[in-house]
């Protein structure tokens, strides 16, 4: 089955024209144990990142939400995906994680847990360090440059441009055992670290696609940098106009931020969208911020595995509250109160889906909160519940805070 997946990845590959690099030979790993840690800028990276490494035994961790699919569940399974909780301890995906390893099998790791929102790296928990130091396998660290760009986190339109995948071998078994757990850390940090917009000032690859570069954004931007008005932005072809104070500014083919009509604009996407955390992160800390969210809780149904939105099983209809103390739920369910509380400190995000609904996970277990109202941004809380977490988890904040700048580290 592994033969037929990477023959039809490989077909994917070659018409998207995938262009791949190494710095060691893959034969010189091969029946070795082995993980591949790669960034998760598009939502296709597996498509190239899994192919590329050449191993036909590898087996990925893959979010529990992400395969409970009608069509789809049983076969990744006999592909070897082991399923993961975000952010939460999973004591059995380590159990299985090192049963591949013992075996002297491959795994593929994305240890940003979700894609970029920005085209730029997210948080890694420090903890994967410990899990590789444990790991006494052959560590090999890939990253991508442009896969943002052709499939970014705010549209379902695939652009044509450059694609680029690099691969390099990090450490061996042997390097594993004279290096600290914070040295594992920096190092991958380090070689995993991507900024697609960075990297496309200088090497300026053209993305076009059926819709404009523009089209979308304004579900992860919504905040004018002119102005400072927040849900005022929206999209007319390729611009991006503040209905408040008349801001405009284009997006091209290059994904550079140009025509501005206004006092001034971010240098990029991803730096606009670091500015807008910024401002949450300062907003947050006062004892009267409060957001409120009008829709339903829900779960998966785990007895009948159907495609969105037919495997939600409703837990509650009302509003949900987000505070810095954490997130609430008031509500009801067949005339009766259903009301949960879900502590700050155990919510890491409230990852926005492009669909529509916010997903989250607390003590192991999934949920999703599906507004009435369908078309509304969602960012500002997903935002929000992770520099609300940071207030109470200062190892999490600190691994934020090694990634997420604007010139000055935001959390000085």
């Amino acid at each position: 089955m592994m033969s037929i997946g990477m023959w039809v990845l490989g077909i994917v590959n070659r018409f998207y024209g995938v262009e791949f690099s190494y710095d060691y030979d893959p034969e010189f790993i091969k029946n070795q144990p082995a993980i591949l840690l790669s960034s998760h800028a598009s939502r296709l990276e597996f498509i190239y990142t899994i192919y590329g490494f050449r191993r036909k035994d590898v087996n990925v961790v893959c979010g529990f939400q992400n395969i409970l699919q009608k069509g789809i569940y049983h076969l990744l399974i006999k592909l070897g995906v082991i399923s993961k909780y975000l952010y939460q301890p999973d004591f059995m995906c380590v159990k299985n994680m090192l049963k591949v390893l013992r075996r002297n099998g491959a795994l593929g790791l994305f240890p940003e847990g979700i894609q970029s929102t920005s085209g730029s790296t997210h948080p890694i928990n420090p903890a994967t360090a410990q899990f590789i130091k444990k790991s006494k396998a052959n560590i090999v660290v890939c990253t991508s440059q442009g896969a943002y760009l052709a499939t970014n986190r705010y549209s379902s339109d695939r652009k044509k441009g450059y694609i680029g995948i690099t691969y390099r071998l990090l450490f061996t078994p042997e390097m594993l055992d004279d290096l600290t757990e914070e040295q594992i850390y920096q190092l991958i940090l380090q070689k995993i670290s991507y900024n697609d917009f960075a990297f496309n000032k200088a090497a300026r690859h053209k993305y076009i696609g059926k819709k404009a570069n523009a089209f979308g954004i304004d579900k992860i931007l919504y905040q004018c940098p002119d102005c400072k008005e927040e849900h005022t932005l929206r999209v007319q072809n390729d611009t991006v106009v503040c209905e408040s104070c008349g801001f405009q500014v284009r997006i091209n083919e290059y994904y550079d931020l140009v025509d501005v009509k206004g006092k001034g604009c971010p240098a990029d996407i991803d730096e606009w969208y670091k500015w807008q955390r910024g401002c949450v992160a300062n907003q947050v800390k006062d004892d009267d911020f409060e957001m409120s969210l009008s829709g339903s809780l829900c779960t998966i149904h785990l007895d009948k595995l159907r495609k969105p939105p037919k495997n939600r099983k409703i837990l509650s209809v009302g509003t949900a509250r987000l505070t810095n103390r954490g997130l609430s739920f008031s509500g009801i369910l067949d005339g009766e109160s259903a009301d949960f509380e879900f502590h700050a400190k155990s919510v890491y995000s409230l990852t926005f889906s492009t669909q529509g609904f916010l997903e989250f996970y607390y003590k192991n277990d999934y949920f999703m909160i599906v507004p009435d109202e369908k078309d509304r941004c969602l960012i500002k809380w997903t935002l929000a519940a992770e520099e609300i977490h940071n207030l109470y988890d200062e190892r999490w904040r600190s691994a934020c805070s090694d990634v997420y700048s604007i010139g000055e580290k935001i959390y000085g």
